[in-house]
């Protein structure tokens, strides 16, 4: 029986290096993105563009590592997001509706991108450019709409380019990825080398679905069966590694690395959504978080002087915005504060110099260039880039570095607060309920093969998968916060009659269960109550 895991190591979470994923490609064309397009207004002289089309091109970094397949919907999604949160910016008039804006964005965003278990960054482009669109003076919202929208094009144009030269191009890099993460765990199981493991195995798979390379648990491009083999060799390399029960991160992978199958696909979109719409569901206690945080951040900035209640509430939501457990959201906060100093003194640095027309244009792409090649890498280093990105597109100057300091230590310190404080005990009652939804997804699935053939029932078994690793993610939060005992052997047997179940499926595919096959299922899913 799998043991309890332990609570994480704050050394081992605040020194982790994440991912060792190729990413100066992506970062290249982030850069390209606010570059290109930047020129081309400075030369015709639009000069204060420049700021304005950097708030579209981040549309790009949202498409990297998915497939072409893919790629343009989700590029083009942002794009919107992006364009809509920035002329919505500069029809906000007053700190304080500011201020409101920008939270509403942030608990908006972190429902939405935690219920769809998104990957980084998130909302959080979209909020930091909403909340220093609400800066922008003198400059009408169709034109910032207009010049947003010119960034967001080159971007998907950059980002769209590469499939003429492969069109599996992201599928072929995210396997790589996987076998060398998959190596480095064997050879030195550690925090870093673990996390690493997870993450590359739930990219891959979900490139592969992306790619429709696979779905329900079948190779659906026979042409593309070794990116497939070669993942379940990774896979199988990372389950069969013993696995300290230390080893926690504080997002917890879209798989279970112990399964040696091709996984099910993701459920829709709304299915998600609505599965996440109850009162203690981790996608609604971050939400509730980053609320609670970000008001009392801008009302408390706004009493003491603090003139930007946006910055407060971009900070909030870097901290909570993925429902962090507390130990590894403390740690995200201390990298935080420790990142954004030095990003601050990096601020500093480019108005000492003067920055302004061409050198603005390169300090944004060099920005953009570094924050992206970090963002899943270490969150402090990212953040050092990722501040005076922030600072210059909300036209900070250099007098404001005081406040923006103040505001940075407000917002970490009143998220933390939260972080700690708010509605402790809401897990363990979710916990609850995700482990009565097991059952229920169970009992959905042998209903369904009573009558049908599992293929005929791939949308009750993708929605059982969901449900199992839904109910593992909330376990694993709750271990790592310390209160998973009570649920760990129930936990445990959901887990067996859950995949018993699932494997049955995959291996007869083409017919119902005979009456002795379903009698055992039957008794299997009993036995996990």
């Amino acid at each position: 029986m799998e043991a309890l895991p332990q609570r994480p190591s704050p050394l081992q979470l605040l020194t982790a290096y994440n991912s060792k994923v190729r990413r100066w490609p992506g970062a290249l064309r982030a850069a390209l993105a606010i570059l290109i397009p930047g020129s081309i207004a400075l030369l015709l002289g639009y000069d204060h563009a420049v700021l304005l089309i950097s708030a579209g091109a981040f549309a790009v970094i949202y498409g990297e590592g998915h497939p072409y397949r893919t790629r343009l919907r989700v590029m083009a999604t942002a794009a919107l997001l992006l364009l809509g949160a920035s002329v919505g910016g500069v029809l906000v008039d007053g700190l304080l509706a500011g201020g409101l804006y920008a939270v509403a964005l942030g608990v908006l965003g972190t429902f939405v991108q935690n219920a769809l278990r998104l990957p980084p960054p998130g909302c959080f482009f979209i909020v930091m450019v909403g909340g220093g669109s609400t800066m922008i003076t003198g400059v009408p919202a169709w034109e910032v709409g207009l010049w947003c929208a010119v960034g967001s094009l080159t971007g998907i144009i950059l980002g769209m380019l590469p499939a003429a030269l492969d069109a599996h191009g992201p599928e072929k890099r995210r396997v790589l990825g996987v076998e060398q993460a998959a190596r480095a765990f064997v050879e030195e199981p550690t925090l870093a080398h673990h996390h690493q493991a997870q993450t590359a195995l739930v990219s891959a798979w979900q490139a592969l679905s992306d790619a429709a390379i696979i779905r329900g648990g079948r190779i659906l491009q026979p042409a593309q069966r070794d990116l497939v083999e070669r993942t379940l060799a990774a896979q199988r390399a990372v389950a069969a590694q013993h696995v300290d029960s230390a080893l926690l991160s504080d997002e917890p992978a879209d798989i279970d690395p112990s399964r040696t199958v091709i996984p099910h696909t993701n459920p829709t979109a709304r299915y998600r959504l609505y599965r996440s719409a109850t009162r203690n569901s981790h996608p609604s206690l971050a939400a509730q978080r980053v609320l609670v945080g970000g008001l009392l951040t801008v009302l408390i900035g706004l009493a003491l002087g603090l003139n930007r209640p946006d910055w407060g509430a971009v900070s909030v939501l870097l901290v909570l915005q993925w429902g962090p457990d507390r130990v590894p959201g403390t740690i995200r906060g201390v990298q935080r504060m420790l990142g954004s100093c030095l990003g601050v003194c990096l601020f500093a640095a480019f108005h000492y110099f003067g920055v302004s027309g061409w050198t603005l244009l390169l300090a944004l792409a060099a920005c953009q260039y570094a924050a992206e090649t970090f963002v899943v890498r270490n969150y402090a280093i990212c953040v050092i880039f990722s501040t005076p990105l922030a600072l210059l597109m909300g036209n900070s100057n250099f007098a404001a570095i005081e406040a923006r300091l103040a505001e940075i230590a407000l917002s970490v310190s009143l998220a933390l607060a939260v972080l700690w404080l708010w509605r402790p005990r809401a897990a363990a009652q979710d916990q609850q309920r995700l482990q009565a939804r097991c059952v229920q997804a169970m009992s959905t699935l042998l209903g369904s093969l009573l009558t049908t053939t599992p293929d005929a029932a791939l949308t009750t078994r993708r929605d059982l998968q969901y449900e199992l690793l839904s109910e593992r993610r909330a376990i694993l939060s709750l271990a790592a916060n310390g209160h998973g005992e009570l649920f760990w052997e129930r936990h445990q047997r959901l887990r067996r009659a859950g995949y018993h179940l699932l494997d049955f499926c995959s291996l007869h595919p083409d017919r119902r269960p005979t009456e002795p096959e379903l009698r055992e299922l039957v008794s299997a899913v009993e036995k996990s109550g």
